[in-house]
Parts: structure tokens; C-alpha cells; sequence
């Protein structure tokens, strides 16, 4: 099992809301993600912490495969771009575990305990971080 850091843009998609609605997320698969590994979404600014602890519970999806979520994008353009692209790779799907509203999460306390920048795309996580993260779960 692996851990990893993905950030989400919530002025572009309502990623909390999904969530929260349905439990899940389908997002493109560009990492060699595996059922069972674990994923802690980050919010970028202004928010700038995790927020969700969530499992891979799916890969190699299509979009045929994914939930239907145009109803949740903010922004037109970034929805547009998704719609021209969406046949292009795989997809992820990532079960929520839990909602974390700690304010030891945040970017700051992250880069003290391993984290070396703001997550912009999913990456695994050094053990240090694992740890200190898994700490206050």
C-alpha cells in the first residue's frame, strides 16, 4: 500500500460537495495508483490542507466507467477542456474515509514534518510525512 497527496482546485470543481453527495470520486489516472492505496486530498489556497482521507478503491476506469458530475464544475472552460479530453486516459476511483477539518494538516505543518512544496500534482508521500499525517487523523 502507498500513500499519496493530490491537491484539488474548489474554485474549478465542487471536489468536498461530490464527495459529501456520493462518497467517491473518479478522477484521471496518471500515476500507477493500486486498490488500497490511500490518497489525502489537499485543498489549494486559500484553504491550503488536507481535507480528506480517501481509498483507491477502483482503477483503469474509462469514462464510460465514471460518475456523472458535469453539475459540480465551476468554471465553463475547465469543464470544456475535460469534455475534449476525457477519452485520453484512465480514471481513479477514490472512496472517502474521513473528513479532516484539523488545522495541523495545513500546508505549513506539512512541510515541517517531510513535505517539500505545495502538492500540484499527485505524488506518494515520504514516511515522515505518512506518519505525522496518520498522527492526527
Amino acid at each position: 500500500m502507498n500513500y499519496w497527496i493530490r491537491a484539488y482546485n474548489h474554485q474549478r470543481f465542487r471536489v468536498a460537495d461530490f464527495i459529501r453527495d456520493y462518497g467517491f470520486i473518479d478522477w484521471g489516472m496518471r500515476n500507477r495508483f493500486e486498490v488500497g492505496d490511500i490518497v489525502f486530498l489537499y485543498a489549494t489556497a486559500p484553504e491550503s490542507r488536507i481535507t480528506f482521507m480517501m481509498e483507491v478503491t477502483k482503477v483503469g476506469m474509462t469514462c464510460e466507467d465514471i460518475a456523472k458530475d458535469d453539475a459540480y464544475y465551476l468554471s465553463q472552460q475547465y469543464y470544456d477542456e475535460w469534455l475534449a479530453h476525457k477519452h485520453d486516459h484512465l480514471y481513479v476511483r477514490y472512496t472517502f474515509l474521513k473528513e479532516l477539518k484539523t488545522p495541523m494538516l495545513s500546508l505549513e505543518m506539512l512541510r515541517e514534518h517531510g513535505l517539500t512544496g505545495a502538492p500540484r500534482s499527485p505524488r506518494k508521500l515520504w514516511p515522515e510525512t505518512v506518519e505525522y499525517v496518520l498522527e492526527n487523523v
